[in-house]
């Protein structure tokens, strides 16, 4: 059949790359089989999968979605990626990584008439595609026709899962994790610090689990029963405010800072800069207050209700639709 969505993407052991990207895509394709008139088997997954890219087979295989590999050293909007891509047949591509599609790349794909949807793609040429959207990689927000950015629109795994209730007077149990690559091993560096201190108790670290896929549904319900997250500023830092938590970030890379930048200003999240991580326990202590944590529930519920994920869903559907 020709009406399918090809979503392209990768997860691996590789700095700005993790599992961020293939996470949310799958997030993407299961809400389109739950909410809307998509079928799983009209779903196809195009990823790397070999050596430092296994981690994606890992994902997929056990999110049992269809899949095809993808050479290793095939470069992104390359003309050999363009090749690989025409061997499968799909009415909607879904492209979800960092980087800059470029002018040829849009126009081949337009030539066999298929729909191109690219999500936090840094280049002017994705406003020639179907559908953009930039919830975590942009300067300004806008909303234009197709086209949109801010984190208002960002689609978080998180949606999937029910959360545990659990009202928090007082910080007791601390959940630790910094994404599929932990480049500067944060994970360790802050499970040490909290294991010598028997005054909290670690419900879940990455670090735990470095190098291996956890299964989403563990990792939601060991972050719903925390009374704080410490993460970087990608998608686990959304996902944590989604689920009502305190959290206390660290930027990893850039575009995580001004994303941290821009919650801080709202007051919905601690900001823990690289150079003083020796303050951690002084940062713990200063929001350890019932008052405080209070403060926070507030205002996290009320970022909450700017949240708008479903548009970029609906969006998609349509041009799969159409």
């Amino acid at each position: 059949m020709s009406d399918k969505i090809l979503f392209r993407c990768d997860a691996g052991y590789e700095s700005q790359l993790g599992t961020g990207h293939l996470i949310r895509s799958i997030t993407i394709a299961k809400i389109l089989l739950k909410n809307f008139n998509v079928k799983k088997k009209n779903i196809l997954f195009l990823i790397k999968t070999k050596k430092k890219y296994s981690l994606g087979k890992k994902i997929i295989n056990f999110e049992k979605f269809k899949y095809k590999s993808i050479n290793n050293k095939i470069k992104d909007y390359s003309l050999k990626e363009l090749k690989e891509l025409k061997k499968n047949k799909f009415k909607v591509i879904i492209f979800d990584r960092l980087g800059k599609i470029n002018l040829r790349f849009i126009k081949e794909l337009k030539k066999n008439q298929k729909k191109i949807v690219c999500i936090d793609d840094g280049s002017k040429n994705k406003y020639l595609c179907d559908l953009s959207s930039n919830p975590l990689v942009y300067e300004k927000n806008y909303n234009k026709t197709n086209h949109f950015s801010g984190n208002r629109y960002n689609v978080l795994p998180s949606l999937l899962f029910k959360n545990l209730k659990r009202k928090t007077s007082k910080i007791k149990n601390i959940f630790i994790s910094f994404g599929g690559f932990d480049k500067n091993n944060y994970s360790r560096l802050f499970y040490n610090k909290i294991k010598k201190d028997n005054k909290f108790k670690l419900i879940s670290s990455s670090y735990k689990n470095a190098g291996k896929f956890e299964n989403m549904r563990l990792f939601f319900k060991n972050m719903s029963l925390s009374d704080l997250v410490i993460c970087s500023g990608g998608l686990t830092m959304f996902d944590a405010l989604n689920l009502n938590k305190t959290t206390i970030v660290i930027d990893q890379y850039k575009h995580q800072l001004r994303n941290i930048n821009r919650l801080q200003k709202k007051g919905i999240v601690n900001y823990l800069n690289k150079k003083n991580i020796n303050k951690l326990y002084s940062l713990i202590n200063k929001i350890n207050k019932k008052k405080k944590l209070e403060k926070f529930q507030k205002m996290i519920i009320k970022y909450k209700k700017t949240q708008r994920p479903m548009e970029i869903i609906k969006k998609i559907n349509k041009i799969y639709e159409n």
